[in-house]
């Protein structure tokens, strides 16, 4: 009888570690990830091992299911034993039963329901999941090259990660929403970051008409004047007056080493990029960091003038409106 009553409190210790590993791989999927690498930028010991292990989570993650399996493995055998032992042949049901009951209730609903976004119990595990992790990684990466193996030989199946869709990422996206494991904004930002994809410059320009611009016989007076009268720092410069000549841009931080304000803008000029309406916003505001530039003009195929786009219309249309104290219609 001693080692039943042993072998019950030992099915009783791995569900609670199976509770552990359930609740501490919920806890790290769902943490905020910024707000633990701040913590850890300001010394933060265990966010800084949280930190180190988000950095792999792919590690972390298949070290505790590796974990976990070995785990609720173990306590089924042993209850198996044990009921086999004290209620002969239908042991092994009774076994079966409860031991599913048991897992479900304690080893994995109840400790999910504590893991989920709840940053402290994910510092206080950080320690011993690191160390559960250096310990199982080398037995978790053998089964996944022996599972990859079988997978390409047997079944001849040559990639098991199949690329994931962007329907598949908002559907994921959708449900963790719904679960609490993603807030709402997070979401709306992942899915204005596809729609972003596929949006074309044309969408985004300011039209011809509501171009705030200089010519460039205008003064550097000119653009200070319109500068505090707009609250804008940069604008297109035309040639004789003519919107559909823009033949560059100013900015009004190049007006600082110029001591006469009567000088025109065109000895301050800068060129300005030049872009189709038909390029993607994305391309287009790679291509302003890359040449370091925060505005464009948005040209047609015969040159005519469509209207100018600015780094901060691009970064709108994922972020949304930002705004500031001279924000206002353009005129």
């Amino acid at each position: 009888m001693t080692w039943i009553v042993i072998g019950i409190v030992s099915i009783f210790f791995l569900l609670a570690v199976s509770a552990f590993f359930s609740s501490s791989e919920l806890a790290i999927v769902s943490i905020n990830r910024a707000v633990i690498r701040e913590k850890a930028r300001k010394g933060d010991r265990k966010a800084k091992i949280l930190d180190e292990l988000l950095e792999n989570p792919d590690n972390v993650i298949s070290a505790i299911v590796v974990g976990n399996n070995l785990v609720n493995v173990t306590a089924s055998i042993l209850a198996g034993v044990i009921s086999t032992q004290l209620f002969g042949n239908i042991g092994l049901g009774i076994a079966t039963a409860v031991m599913t009951l048991l897992l479900l209730i304690f080893g994995e609903i109840t400790p999910k329901s504590i893991g989920i976004r709840n940053e402290k119990f994910a510092l206080r595990v950080a320690k011993p999941i690191y160390i559960v992790t250096k310990v199982l990684t080398p037995l978790s990466i053998g089964l996944t090259s022996l599972s990859k193996f079988i997978a390409r030989n047997v079944f001849g199946k040559k990639q098991l990660n199949p690329p994931v869709t962007e329907d598949e990422i908002m559907a994921m996206m959708r449900l963790g929403e719904e679960e609490g494991t993603i807030k709402k904004d997070e979401r709306e930002l992942v899915n204005e970051v596809f729609e972003f994809d596929e949006t074309k410059v044309d969408e985004v320009r300011i039209p011809k008409r509501e171009i705030v611009y200089l010519d460039e016989n205008d003064t550097i007076q000119d653009l200070i004047n319109k500068s505090i009268k707009t609250g804008f720092s940069r604008f297109p410069v035309c040639k004789n007056h003519n919107i559909n000549k823009i033949v560059g841009m100013v900015h009004i931080k190049d007006t600082l080493p110029v001591e006469d304000k009567n000088t025109p803008v065109k000895k301050i000029m800068r060129n300005i990029l030049k872009i189709g309406p038909g390029m993607k916003a994305d391309d287009v505001l790679r291509e302003m960091q890359h040449k370091k530039v925060h505005i464009a003009v948005v040209r047609d195929k015969k040159g005519n003038v469509k209207g100018v786009v600015t780094m901060e219309d691009l970064i709108e249309e994922i972020f949304g409106e930002i705004a500031d104290e001279h924000d206002k219609n353009i005129k």
